[in-house]
């Protein structure tokens, strides 16, 4: 009976050191996919290009967040504390596009994504806001 006990204690144990821990600094966040729908003041959005994906990931490993601006790709680190949102990246040399109005879309989503200061999540919508910035996502 009392090898049981120790066995069964035993198993319990491991169970424990085997599941996975809150504090591993996981993240509602981590390994989802996004593509922007729109951007700009609350209540003042513009809608993203017709035929554009301007596309963003989150890659627990490594707390990575990898994507699109529908012109070129880009890769960096996030960090999360709360809903606060940290990105730091690095644009890649990609392709050149040739329209003038990507572009700007291009330069409006970085500037307000760099800046992030916090996210929303409801549903399969993504919210990332910057002062009076915001970026809208729809789960991918």
């Amino acid at each position: 009976m009392m090898r049981a006990r120790i066995l069964v204690a035993a198993i319990m144990s491991f169970a424990l050191l085997a599941a996975p821990s809150c504090a591993t600094g996981g993240s509602e966040l981590d390994d989802t996919s996004w593509l922007l729908e729109s951007y700009g003041a609350p209540g003042n959005l513009t809608q993203v290009i017709e035929d554009t994906n301007v596309s963003l990931d989150f890659v627990r490993s490594g707390h990575r967040v990898t994507g699109s601006t529908g012109c070129n790709a880009f890769d960096g680190g996030y960090e999360i504390e709360g809903n606060a949102l940290t990105i730091d990246y690095e644009i890649g040399s990609g392709q050149r596009c040739d329209l003038s109005a990507i572009v700007e879309q291009e330069q409006r989503f970085l500037s307000t994504f760099v800046d992030a200061e916090s996210y929303t999540l409801e549903g399969d919508t993504l919210t990332i806001t910057c002062e009076d910035r915001v970026l809208v996502f729809n789960r991918r």
